[in-house]
């Protein structure tokens, strides 16, 4: 199982950086930044936010600037597989988008706004339902059958 973090950044008006992917997964869809936690190097979920905000999005952060809204597990995720998924909100505003890289461009979104974006499947079916609730959640999203995902809402 891959364990990765998304990061749930806002600007001062309360619109959401999300990155327009130009590689897979969800090439093509916007997605909130993140990336896959360091097992080898024995990293945290806090350590990766850190990283991936830094390499992203060249915002510099620390662990404590850092909450866990939410955990996903998606079964068989298409060409990832099993995927444990940390949605990390952080707590300060960033007004600036970051530079456009090798990962994709970004962009800020309207919560109100995002169902009319190409988004990842999981994403705008369960995924950011739970993340605007602003209380903590557990999804299980069976995705073996793409076309007929099933979620299990364990706590949310």
């Amino acid at each position: 199982m891959i364990l990765a973090t998304l990061l749930y950044i806002k600007n001062n008006r309360g619109e959401y950086l999300l990155i327009n992917r130009s590689k897979e997964p969800n090439k093509g869809l916007l997605s909130p930044p993140g990336g896959k936690v360091n097992l080898q190097e024995g990293e945290s979920i806090f350590k990766c936010c850190i990283r991936e905000a830094l390499e992203e999005c060249g915002i510099k952060t620390k662990a404590k600037d850092w909450k866990l809204l939410g955990i996903v597990t998606e079964k068989n995720y298409p060409k990832i597989g099993n995927i444990m998924i940390f949605c990390m909100e952080y707590k300060k505003l960033v007004n600036k988008l970051p530079k456009e890289m090798n990962e994709g461009n970004f962009v800020f979104i309207a919560p109100e706004k995002l169902h009319k974006y190409k988004l990842p499947k999981t994403d705008k079916l369960y995924i950011w339902k739970f993340v605007l609730k602003k209380k903590w959640f557990s999804l299980r999203i069976d995705c073996t059958n793409f076309n007929k995902l099933k979620c299990e809402i364990e706590n949310g």
